[in-house]
């Protein structure tokens, strides 16, 4: 019997890109102090900050809440699948401001 593949989540950052570099450092600092974070890899473009992640334990939001609040000019958008069950969520400025279920905009 195949084992179901792990749940993936995908976290973009976008927004000022002159920002890019310190946000990654801080979040690269916050990620490897929580004990629940799970492997990830970065993907980074000219426009973006990519981080991708098998989820394990769960996405690990409160970092990426605590960045956000200290990089109040980017975005952060999170979304996952898990088994055909796809979602997401915005942050901004430390604070969710936008979710949701299915499809980007199905909601």
């Amino acid at each position: 019997m195949a084992e179901s593949p792990r749940p993936i989540a995908t976290v973009r950052v976008t927004g000022s890109v002159g920002r890019f570099e310190e946000f990654r450092e801080r979040i690269r600092w916050l990620l490897v102090r929580d004990p629940d974070t799970d492997p990830y890899t970065e993907h980074h473009g000219a426009g973006s900050l990519e981080y991708r992640f098998e989820v394990v334990k769960g996405i690990p939001f409160p970092s990426f809440i605590i960045a956000s609040g200290e990089f109040p000019e980017l975005r952060v958008e999170a979304e996952w699948d898990r088994d055909g069950a796809k979602g997401g969520v915005a942050i901004e400025d430390g604070r969710p401001v936008e979710k949701w279920t299915g499809e980007r905009g199905s909601a």
